[in-house]
């Protein structure tokens, strides 16, 4: 999930992405069940069989993911956007998590492999991702949480964690072995206002870092995991402070 004022710019992009096309737009719902809506750009769109093949897949995350968060609603409306852009990086997906029952996946026409290999390298752990957002509350317009690094940090190494052990796999694959317990107290050391550059923080900083909190985040939800011996769905359950003092990390005077 991405937050401020560059995912702001995001969602006006996609704002006008899906005016431009909503008359092509095609959707699928079933009883009692998620609702699928289909956005192509101007240059592709989604065929008959990746259509059959995104709804197969996300009816199973759906499936699984309400075996650990029996609450977990299955009316959920996916909104499936075709864009042309690179994406290699998440393995030609991304996602976002609007609200409690709205989620958006974006999917590169332009992924090497095209977009059914995307389907099936990237689709699976990013609807596992978004869907522990919709479970843990952290949503782009229906958040329950205050503003901060150090709470994005977490919400999204959660969200990491049970994705990557749901699907089998990481979302993406960084280089290097960072030192996290140095970037975990720089992020610790940011004020609250550090949240309006999100994007920096949380995808590409300007000294060459990527995805420094998403990658922090994820090493101390697994560090609190080994020190506790408590399961993802466990943590899930808990507050920003008792997950970072469980990986013994100080957390702020407020949550």
């Amino acid at each position: 999930m991405k937050h401020v004022g560059f995912i702001s710019i995001l969602i006006l992009l996609s704002a006008i992405t899906t005016f431009k096309v909503i008359a092509n737009q095609g959707s699928n719902s079933t009883a009692n069940g998620p609702q699928f809506i289909f956005v192509p750009n101007e240059m592709a769109d989604f065929n008959i069989e990746q259509k059959k093949r995104i709804e197969e897949i996300t009816l199973k995350v759906i499936k699984e993911a309400q075996k650990s968060f029996p609450s977990l609603s299955k009316n959920i409306t996916f909104n499936f956007l075709m864009v042309n852009r690179d994406l290699a990086l998440v393995n030609g997906i991304t996602g976002r998590a609007d609200r409690a029952n709205s989620i958006e996946i974006t999917i590169s026409s332009i992924y090497q492999g095209g977009v059914s290999k995307a389907i099936e390298d990237s689709l699976e752990v990013t609807l596992f991702h978004e869907i522990h957002h919709i479970v843990r509350g952290w949503l782009v317009l229906e958040n329950r949480f205050g503003h901060g690094i150090d709470i994005a940090a977490i919400n999204e190494g959660l969200a990491e964690v049970y994705s990557e052990q749901e699907a089998g796999h990481p979302h993406a694959i960084y280089k290097g072995s960072p030192d996290f317990d140095s970037w975990t107290k720089e992020i610790l050391a940011l004020p609250v206002s550090a949240h309006g550059k999100y994007a920096e923080w949380m995808f590409q900083h300007p000294d060459g870092r990527q995805a420094v909190g998403y990658r922090t985040g994820k090493w101390i939800v697994k560090k609190a995991m080994a020190a506790s011996g408590k399961s993802i769905i466990e943590l899930t359950k808990m507050s920003v402070r008792n997950i970072y003092a469980l990986a013994g990390y100080k957390f702020r005077n407020q949550d």
